[in-house]
Parts: structure tokens; sequence; C-alpha cells
């Protein structure tokens, strides 16, 4: 942070440089503040996945959930012993149905009914959430988070979800879904789950699940859990990440980014995954037993790619894919600016001049994404690695000025305190007077300047009337 700060410091003089961010959404004419609302507004995340069932037969058919507090409808705690000032409860049930249909691939989701259809399983999952108080109950990065599953035969289904928050006296039912279960041991190519932690033990190793989906931290390594279906030790293997395009939700192939033979140290045969619940968070506990599953376990090095979407496949010798899943890499605390590319660009404004950000600005979009990105490559501080410091410094103190100095007449950004903020960042300093005959003044102090800005009206705003040089 120190080197980013020193850098900013000097924008009158220098223009900057950028982190990798590809996940720029593609709408044209899109203002800050809508992109700032979609920002605030998390929602619930529910990701199904199977697991093997206790016999070669059976599979278990697992949902995922991670639900942020803001979206709980949290009440007050009428027992206060435990210091814990709200509480919440959530309720879910998921119901499956035999759907033997000969249209079964054909149908689509809409299409999709329960009514008449045999039951097939059912599962319930009941729990209570606290918070200490009203600010925790409405944060975003707080989460309630599990599984809830059955156990299937192989065949087709469809399935729903029933979701039940606090008091509610109605569930929300989900939209009827299907899924095609297969034996464990014939598929033909291995799912592949993902996670910030892994502890391996001699006896049963421990891969803690991601209950928001195949979604990673940006610039954070991760590991990959891939299942290897008719795995031979005879075989060879190899990974693959491959980078996909997200213009218009297309998702093909772009470029390889990372290829790596496995070793036998990756891969562990004869395992039962077991899922298991602990401290708020599911995980799979990777016991050895007779007649289990082989399993890859790969470091992905994910601090080395940008904030996209992959794939990650692994092949044997023949180029068949065997393992083969989509993984996210999210910035979560992404400045709200570099959810746009066209928002990015007009913000370079307190930088750089118009002609430059013309240039920039022409193109079509992989153009534009290029010189964007190059823009800010340049000026990298920390040019090996793929997060750029500098650039989040800069699009923070946007979305900050947004939030701290915005009132009914003037965006933050656009005010003279916030354009300040921005160029120079938070002033060492902040005195603010309130004359008896006069204005109120605030007075910001640098190590080698002051600015004074003087209230223009009695809502927040202000104009700046002095900058002084020391």
């Amino acid at each position: 942070m120190k080197t980013s700060k020193k850098y900013l410091a000097a924008l009158f003089i220098t223009i900057f440089s950028i982190a990798s961010v590809s996940e720029l959404y593609g709408q044209r004419n899109i203002s800050y503040q809508e992109l700032a609302m979609r920002q605030q507004q998390q929602q619930a995340s529910f990701n199904y996945m199977t697991l093997p069932g206790n016999d070669n037969e059976a599979v278990q058919f697992v949902v995922t959930f991670h639900i942020p507090y803001s979206s709980l409808p949290f009440k007050k705690n009428k027992d206060r012993s435990s210091g814990n000032e709200y509480f919440s409860t959530m309720d879910l049930m998921l119901e499956v149905f035999k759907a033997e249909d000969a249209n079964f691939n054909k149908r689509k989701d809409e299409d999709l009914t329960i009514e008449g259809l045999e039951p097939a399983g059912r599962a319930f999952w009941a729990d209570t959430v606290y918070a200490k108080n009203y600010e925790r109950s409405q944060s975003d990065d707080q989460f309630l988070s599990g599984y809830i599953k059955v156990n299937l035969n192989p065949g087709s289904y469809n399935y729903i979800l029933q979701i039940k928050r606090g008091e509610q006296t109605d569930s929300r039912i989900s939209r009827t879904r299907k899924i095609h279960i297969t034996p464990y041991s014939q598929k033909k190519a291995g799912n592949v789950l993902v996670s910030p932690t892994y502890i391996e033990k001699p006896e049963s190793s421990r891969f803690i699940l991601n209950t928001s989906g195949n979604t990673v931290e940006y610039a954070k390594n991760f590991y990959a859990l891939a299942y290897l279906p008719q795995y031979e030790e005879t075989e060879s293997y190899t990974v693959e990440i491959t980078k996909l395009s997200t213009t218009q939700e297309d998702t093909t192939q772009q470029n390889n980014v990372f290829s790596k033979k496995l070793t036998g140290e990756c891969i562990k045969t004869d395992i039962q995954p077991q899922l298991l619940y602990n401290e708020g968070k599911p995980y799979l506990n990777l016991n050895t037993t007779d007649n289990g599953y082989a399993y890859a376990i790969i470091e992905v090095p994910n601090s080395e790619f940008e904030n996209s979407l992959y794939q990650f496949r692994v092949k044997n010798s023949a180029g068949d894919v065997v393992a083969r899943d989509n993984f996210r890499s999210k910035w979560e605390d992404m400045p709200t600016s570099l959810l746009n590319l066209d928002t990015a660009i007009e913000m370079l404004r307190f930088i750089a001049d118009k002609e430059t950000i013309r240039k920039i600005d022409s193109g079509n979009p992989a153009e534009r994404e290029r010189k964007f990105r190059s823009f800010w490559k340049e000026r990298d501080p920390t040019p090996k690695t793929e997060f750029n410091e500098l650039m989040a410094e800069y699009y923070r103190r946007i979305d900050h000025t947004y939030k701290k100095f915005t009132t009914e007449n003037t965006i933050g950004f656009n005010s003279d305190r916030g354009e300040i903020y921005i160029k120079y960042g938070p002033p060492n300093d902040i005195n603010r007077k309130f004359p008896k005959n006069g204005a109120t003044t605030e007075i910001w102090t640098y190590p080698d300047r002051k600015f004074v800005f003087k209230a223009t009206t009695g809502f927040g705003d202000f104009k700046l009337i002095s900058n002084q040089s020391k």
C-alpha cells in the first residue's frame, strides 16, 4: 500500500498503471450509480454437485448454499445473555422426483413440472444465525453456508428447492430443474471442485468446499479436486486451464494459460469422499478405503491469472478429456468503476488528458480493453504479479469519494473535495472551522501542500478556494 500511495501522490506528473481486469461488463451507456447499485445487491448462491454414494450405483446429489446476512430477515433477540442482539432463521427443503421420460434431454427448465411424478427423495435443513449488532445483521461479508443432500440411483429426475426465511408463512419455491444421474464409476468425465483450503493428513485429508460454486478469489491461488473416472495407473494425465471469452456470454475457448503434467503425488486413489460440516463450513474428508475412487489434487496458480472465466480440463495421453469444469476468478471487492469498461475508461479523466482517453476509447471492445490494460500495465509498480495495487488504489479512491462526498447537488467524484482526494489520497489532517459570521471551511493538510475548501450550501457542498504549496 505504501508503494501505491507514493506513486499516486505524483499524479500531476505521471499517469498510471492497472491490474488485470477482464470481467468488465459489456453494456454501453451504463452509469457509475447503476453499477454501484448492482454491486450492493448481494444475492444468495445455490449450487449443486454429485458425490459417490455408499455403493457402486447410488450417487449423492448435493445442493450447497451461500447466503449473505444482508439477505436474511433479522429480528430483535429477546435473550441477550449470548451478547447477540439479532437473530434470523432459515429453512430449506429439497424434493426430487423421478422423471423417466423419452423427451427428458430435450425439455427446457421452463417446461418442467413435478405434477404427477413419483417422489424419489427429500431432505430438510434448518438453522438459526445470530448477529451481535444491526451492522453485522446487514453485512455482505457474513454468510450462512451449508448443504442439503439426497441419495439417488441412476436415472433422470426433476427437483425443486423450497426456501423459508425468518417468519415467512409461505416458502419460496425455486424453478423446477432437471438432473440425470449416472453411476459414479461410469462417468465419462469427472467434475472439478475448487477450494481456497486443502489440509493434507496421512489418514484422511480435508478439502473445504466452496459453497458459492466454482468461484475463486481473484489473484489468490486455490486447490482443485478433479475426479478421474476409469483411472489407470500406467496412463499419463495433464491438466490444462484455458481462459474463456465472456463477451456476450460467449464461453468459447480463448487461450491456454496453464498446463502441467500430473505426477503420482497429485493423484490419490481409493478415496471415498465424506461430506461433513464444521464451524459453518462444509468440507470433504478424503478417506482412504477399498474400492474407492481416483482424484487429482492440483494447486492452481491463480495469482498469475486475469480476473475472468476459465475452463479446467484433465486429459489423458490420447487427448481425451477425463475431467472438466469451468471456474470464475472473481475480484470480490472490485472497485465499482471496473465493473464496466466504459466507466473505467471515463474515470481516467482525473489523471489523463482528453486525447489519451479518446485513443483508448476507440476501436472494438477487445481493442479498447487491450489499450486500457496497456495504459495501466506500463506503470505497474509490481509487474511480476497479476494484481496491480496502484490501479486498485486509484479506483478505490473514486469509490470513497462517491460514498463520502456525494450530496443532493453533486456526485462525490465530481466535487472539488472528491477530485483532490482522488489525486492526492487521504490528507494527513482535516481541520474544519465554523466562523460565526461566515461559511464553514475545511482545511486538508498534506506533507507538501494545503487545500482549503469553503461550504457553498448547508448540505455538504464545498468549493476549493485555496491551494497552497509548502
